[in-house]
């Protein structure tokens, strides 16, 4: 195919002045490529023919049925439910089958190498390039109504308008399941009258609409298909075992004339479908096909009214697109590759010319007039430039059946997905990290809500989520990622419940065992919400020590569910438990030195003391060193058993936190020096602990009062003293108010 129009490779689409990325990842979620693999392909191809069985039975020996078409190739757009106020399904795509009659079975040659005359032979010399007749060489029944006879050259053809009589009659009376038959085109379109309804569903069978196109073999490549077999390809998409596999395979004809034929009742289409069926099979990738299905959908909502541009002219195009770009472009940029192919696409209709994949000479749109092309090129002018408002019209009015898949029964993909066409809207230049954890991560997070709020489980989208997005752009582990969507959800049921789904598929993914500790902390957080003496309260810290007990029992006490559990024990005044296990961890980090952290985030910061819940607010997520939480947690429990060896715990503490010298663990070692009223220490820990977080006015605040507690006690200073701690408190108040222009001024006031 000549063009001029190239594959960019810019992460903005000036033409439609999105982001491609955010598109990208609009495709996914509207489309999840693993709808569309090879083994889903294999399962659709099953029910295609099984739903044929009817037919089938009732057909000649003779006839065998063929599945051909977007259904059978994975290329059809999903089946959808309308929503209107009764819903029904809507069938996006017909199934398709060839009925191939083996007794007209053709060749591409008059004459085998050995000399042998085929009986049945195929003429494309005087035919419109793709076109062909059915020649009999020597017919045994000239009489037959299925035969045409050309005075002129004394030979007979094959007759296409009377096999179609003939198949329609067939089909009426080989057939009871009682659709509706008739004639479209060249095909016998199956209908079902009735809409099929939610409630009609509970009662009888579902009926998918499906074309019949009576076909005849040609078991030899045709001559002038032959240059297809040398396309120079450098993308390495098609391989030459694919092509030989075809070119054996052979051709169909079917009953169609072109549009202009001066003798259409005997004039053939030369059909591609069983080279098309084989490239869906063996060559197309999920990805690919993925897109395909994406410009289908901006092709239907946009030129629903103009049939003109059928879909078919949109598969050769994607075809070619599939012979020049390289595989990898469509898995990492589908957005760019289905702006390619409109590209590809207008330029052709601005050309007048979209010729076939299998045979460029035979344009598939010259029997159009102008009007309607410049009508099709106007709507496709449209489409590129926006392609993502006439997928959100198209699925404002419909819900795609994925059967438990399903994005949503009730919320709309427009809904789901408003926070990045917001981002699309405002954004200049893309942060490929912040977008991909901030708003992204936020639609995976609505997903899940509304997922789990239907009762189903959202996992398969976050993991498709993380493969393709935060695998690629992100250091990041599966299951951080899974806690990191888990802590960001709206509340901690709903994150227990997410946790829940996830740990369902420990079995495949075995390093979500870690997500049972964060369970184990959503239902201590859970109990928080409730009356201390409530049943409600009692149940969820049974199940959260039972988890954390499973974590222990599972993966031993070195694991930062130690440090939560023991945040669990003195919640519960268990203080002797407590100090017990955290010397156990103590003792194995020392033996085992790792770089473990705890972390906390709002969802979870109920479970904290007043402390540490201060610094989840104030940092959005409170980071320090399992160990230094550990220090921390013991120090409270040797406190409250008034213990003897708080020195020797404070000065390991001290020790750790050189080590380290990171914020929150030296914000830790600074609240133990208040506790222990050990002042010199405190405000050498939050002096520390403000120049790692310059900003960080908590930390100076912390440091002031240190300052405020460490002057000589004499009484001159008392009231000073009541000052700084009452200013303290104030400023705490106006930072948990988010007023941090009013807790600045206070600060720093003298």
């Amino acid at each position: 195919m000549e063009k001029s129009v190239a594959y960019s490779t810019k992460d903005w689409d000036d033409v439609a002045d999105v982001p491609l990325l955010h598109v990208s990842y609009l495709i996914q979620i509207l489309l999840p490529r693993r709808h569309f693999g090879h083994d889903r392909l294999q399962m659709e191809k099953q029910k295609i023919l099984e739903g044929f069985s009817n037919v089938k039975d009732g057909l000649s020996g003779k006839l065998h049925i063929v599945p051909v078409g977007s259904k059978s190739e994975g290329y059809g757009i999903p089946d959808a439910v309308r929503l209107t106020d009764q819903p029904y399904i809507e069938y996006m795509s017909d199934i398709d089958a060839m009925l191939v009659r083996e007794e007209f079975s053709a060749s591409a040659n008059e004459f085998e190498k050995d000399g042998t005359r085929n009986p049945v032979v195929i003429e494309t010399s005087h035919t419109h390039p793709g076109y062909g007749r059915v020649r009999f060489s020597s017919p045994t029944d000239i009489t037959s109504k299925v035969l045409y006879h050309d005075g002129q050259t004394d030979k007979y053809y094959l007759n296409s308008s009377m096999i179609m009589d003939e198949q329609v009659k067939m089909m009426e009376t080989s057939t009871d399941d009682g659709l509706k038959y008739s004639l479209q085109g060249p095909a016998v379109s199956s209908d079902d009258p009735v809409p099929m309804t939610q409630e009609r569903g509970k009662q009888s069978k579902l009926f998918h609409p499906q074309d019949y196109v009576f076909a005849i073999p040609c078991n030899s490549w045709p001559e002038c298909a032959l240059p297809w077999t040398k396309r120079r390809r450098t993308n390495g998409w098609l391989a030459a075992d694919i092509v030989d596999s075809i070119v054996s395979t052979g051709i169909h004809m079917v009953p169609v004339a072109h549009r202009l034929s001066c003798n259409p009742d005997i004039e053939w289409r030369l059909s591609f479908a069983k080279a098309e069926q084989i490239l869906a099979e063996q060559a197309i990738t999920s990805a690919q096909r993925q897109c395909y299905v994406y410009l289908k959908i901006l092709r239907k909502q946009t030129m629903e009214e103009n049939t003109k541009l059928s879909s078919y002219f949109l598969k050769n195009v994607f075809l070619y697109c599939c012979d020049e770009l390289p595989v990898r472009v469509w898995d990492d940029d589908p957005a760019g590759c289905v702006l390619y192919m409109l590209d590809v696409l207008l330029e052709c209709v601005q050309k007048r010319n979209i010729p076939s994949y299998f045979l460029p000479e035979n344009n598939m749109v010259d029997y159009l007039d102008e009007s309607e092309l410049q009508s099709i090129e106007s709507a496709l002018q449209t489409i590129r430039s926006d392609p993502i408002e006439p997928i959100l019209e198209f699925t404002d009015l419909r819900i795609f059946c994925y059967a438990q898949e399903c994005l949503s029964y009730s919320t709309t993909f427009r809904s789901i997905v408003q926070l990045v066409l917001d981002e699309i809207a405002s954004v200049e230049d893309v942060d490929i990290g912040r977008t991909v954890l901030g708003c992204f991560t936020d639609i995976q997070c609505n997903i899940a809500s509304v997922m789990l709020g239907e009762k189903r489980t959202s996992f398969s989208y976050h993991l498709d989520f993380y493969q393709l997005f935060v695998q690629k752009y992100i250091q990041m582990s599966f299951v951080d990622f899974v806690n990191y969507m888990g802590i960001r959800l709206e509340t901690p049921f709903i994150t227990l419940m997410f946790y829940e789904k996830c740990l369902a598929e420990v079995q495949n993914f075995p390093e979500l065992e870690y997500l049972r500790g964060n369970m184990a902390c959503m239902c201590f957080a859970l109990a928080q919400s409730h009356d201390d003496k409530s049943k409600e309260r009692k149940m969820r810290l049974y199940q959260a020590e039972k988890l954390y007990n499973e974590v222990l029992q599972n993966n031993g006490i070195h694991f930062a569910s130690t440090i939560d559990f023991a945040n669990f024990l003195c919640d519960s005044e268990r203080w002797e438990e407590a100090i017990s296990l955290l010397e156990k961890f103590i003792e194995a980090e020392r033996k085992r030195p790792s770089s473990m952290q705890n972390g906390y985030y709002p969802a979870e910061s109920t479970t904290l003391n007043v402390q540490l819940q201060r610094e989840v607010k104030y940092t959005g997520c409170f980071l320090a060193s399992s160990l230094s939480f550990a220090y921390y947690f013991i120090i409270k429990a040797t406190i409250a058993t008034q213990l003897k060896n708080l020195p020797d715990i404070l000065e390991k503490f001290e020790k750790h936190c050189r080590s380290v010298n990171s914020y929150g663990d030296y914000e830790l070692l600074g609240y133990c020096g208040l506790d222990t009223e050990n002042y010199v220490l405190a405000e050498l820990a939050f002096s520390k602990a403000a120049n790692l977080h310059q900003n960080n006015l908590l930390a100076q605040v912390n440091l002031n009062l240190c300052r405020a507690n460490s002057q000589p006690a004499k009484k001159q200073h008392r009231i000073v003293n009541l000052i700084i701690v009452f200013k303290y408190c104030l400023s705490i108040g106006y930072l948990l108010n988010d007023n941090v222009f009013k807790a600045t001024n206070l600060l720093f006031e003298r």
